[in-house]
């Protein structure tokens, strides 16, 4: 070992990169989702039958890796699709997932302060201008009122910074985990939001949020993989890759 060591301290040989891959999964269909109902990061909607049957179906974008560190929101629809996960974990030959995780509040959905409740029909007819900025991902021209305090939110923006935020949290608490001189990666997955995942993958690939909706969306419990190299040698710093992982692509 001590040569070993003297050999990578000379640079002899080249010191073996630990590879870091996320997998950042959406929560099931909801019934907010089902009757076309905003959520944001309100905390009134809850997994629908088909959703559960989801987050269960898509445990299987997982079943080729070992997880060694799971985040998740706060919200009760990404824990519902934890527990489904778990469910699905417990029946399987060979578990993958770790006893416990850890909510992250800024792992919540993109905060949308008044439109939080009411239909897609009825924001899209009241703040026209402000929805086409959200379905084309305008984020300077997306404006939303939060009444109790009279400010105007402009949440995609608000969502970037908080994305760029989280994962420093998480790569900073990723490399503060133990591991053994022979665990050559770590695979961490997060259960949060369609909008947060895109702005986590976006925040991970050195995208703006004018890329908002713009490489795909994430549908009920998509998943997103997302490779980072050089864990424990970097600081905070743009991803190698990434790819779609669930639905399998065709």
């Amino acid at each position: 070992m001590l040569l070993f060591q003297l050999l990578f301290l000379f640079g002899v040989i080249a010191q073996p990169i630990m590879c870091f891959t996320v997998y950042v999964m959406r929560h099931g269909q909801t019934d907010a989702n089902a009757n076309e109902i905003e959520q944001g990061s309100a905390d009134f909607s809850r997994l629908t039958d088909l959703g559960k049957e989801q987050a269960s179906n898509a445990y299987q974008a997982l079943v080729d890796t070992r997880v060694t560190s799971i985040y998740t929101s706060p919200l009760t629809r990404a824990r519902q699709t934890l527990e489904q996960l778990r469910q699905a974990d417990a029946s399987s030959t060979q578990t993958v997932l770790p006893p416990s995780d850890l909510i992250l509040n800024d792992l919540r959905e993109i905060d949308q302060y008044d439109w939080q409740g009411q239909s897609y029909s009825e924001l899209k007819r009241q703040f026209p201008e402000s929805w086409r900025a959200w379905e084309k991902g305008i984020p300077d021209e997306m404006k939303v009122l939060e009444t109790a305090t009279d400010i105007v939110h402009y949440p995609l923006l608000e969502m970037w910074e908080r994305a760029d935020r989280v994962w420093n949290e998480i790569l900073d608490l990723e490399k503060k985990q133990p591991h053994d001189d022979n665990e050559k990666d770590r695979s961490v997955l997060i259960v949060a939001h369609g909008n947060l995942g895109q702005a986590l993958l976006g925040s991970a690939m050195g995208w703006d949020a004018n890329s908002f909706n713009e490489k795909g969306v994430f549908g009920n419990c998509g998943c997103a993989e997302i490779e980072f190299l050089d864990l424990d040698t970097s600081p905070r710093k743009i991803a190698n890759r990434w790819c779609w992982q669930w639905p399998v692509p065709s």
